[in-house]
């Protein structure tokens, strides 16, 4: 009996060590399942983050040239205008300056040929 006793309770610590481990080794695979799930989560997560960064940079670089080209196309198209105007004027005195030139060299002839109708 007393055998039967020792046996007994060999055999139940037996059943509780391997009831434990097949418990801590599902346990522990059940947490490694987890664990891996939960880095790959935060791993795609962070992926996410970069990707959603480098397209905002994307776009705010393109943004940021295309505000910066808007801007040097109206100060160019100022100073084309502001140029255009200064030519034009400059033509319109030019032309003035021909015309006035021009009755002047008139006049000049007719005095010469009044002065040989004189002087015959």
């Amino acid at each position: 009996m007393i055998i039967n006793t020792l046996i007994d309770k060999w055999k139940a610590k037996r059943q509780l060590k391997i009831i434990s481990r097949f418990w801590r080794e599902y346990a522990s695979t059940v947490k490694r399942e987890e664990r891996q799930t939960k880095f790959c989560e935060v791993f795609y997560d962070a992926g996410l983050k970069r990707r959603g960064m480098r397209a905002f940079k994307l776009f705010s670089q393109i943004a940021g040239n295309r505000i910066y080209e808007k801007r040097i196309k109206e100060k160019v198209m100022i100073e084309v205008d502001a140029k255009v105007i200064e030519k034009k004027n400059q033509l319109i005195f030019l032309e003035e300056m021909i015309r006035e030139l021009e009755e002047k060299y008139r006049i000049e002839l007719r005095k010469k040929v009044i002065l040989k109708s004189q002087c015959d």
